[in-house]
């Protein structure tokens, strides 16, 4: 065999090499069609399942809309789910609300709701614990329970309150409420509003959460 048809060949196989990389890159980054079956045997790409938060027994869940009567609106895009051996209660965050809207809620047989805002810990936490009673702008509220509680971080915006906190609720004469977390990392939360009856508010289900933990 010539020189000159040797290189000729090892030039063609070059080539062909070159073609077979060439038409494989395309095959890979070719798009999936929709409508392949699943024993379709060409490329797919699976995307990840929504994450899915249900909350028995609560009013609401996380990704609701909670509507008042009186026209505020408040999407629960995140919460801190405060435990014993089940959750006790729930501290629902609404980042997009006109105000910062903070919503807490207890399982049933308790269907009435917390529509609260956040005020200065440091204004109702003089001592560094959550007292008895608390003072604040002119109204007086007495503390209905203190407890130990673990907490998870659900959706977004959930304030970081550790692994672990002390919650105490505080009622007034009226409606008013006030929800004060002291956690075990230092830090400090308190927010206040009042309670609303289920007639006062209605859920817009999200019908299945995508917010991941």
């Amino acid at each position: 065999m010539s020189l000159l048809l040797a290189g000729l060949i090892a030039a063609s196989a070059s080539g062909a090499a070159l073609v077979g990389r060439w038409l494989a890159r395309r095959r890979d980054d070719a798009p999936v069609d929709a409508t392949a079956k699943e024993d379709d045997p060409g490329p797919k790409t699976k995307s990840k399942p929504a994450t899915e938060t249900k909350l028995e027994g609560f009013p609401c869940q996380l990704g609701d809309v909670v509507m008042r009567l009186t026209g505020e609106e408040a999407w629960l895009a995140g919460g801190v789910v405060l435990s014993e051996e089940m959750p006790v209660a729930v501290l629902f965050v609404a980042p997009e609300a006109k105000q910062d809207t903070v919503l807490y809620a207890r399982p049933v047989p308790r269907a009435s709701i917390a529509w609260l805002s956040p005020v200065d810990a440091a204004s109702v936490l003089l001592h560094g614990e959550p007292p008895n009673a608390i003072e604040h702008e002119g109204i007086r509220f007495e503390r209905v329970r203190r407890l130990p509680l673990r907490t998870q971080r659900l959706g977004v915006g959930a304030p970081n309150v550790g692994d672990a906190v002390v919650v105490a609720e505080y009622a007034s004469a009226g409606a008013e409420r006030l929800v004060v977390l002291k956690a075990t990392n230092g830090s400090s939360f308190a927010y206040r509003g009042l309670e609303l009856e289920p007639s006062a508010y209605e859920v817009i289900a999200s019908g299945r959460s995508t917010l991941d933990e």
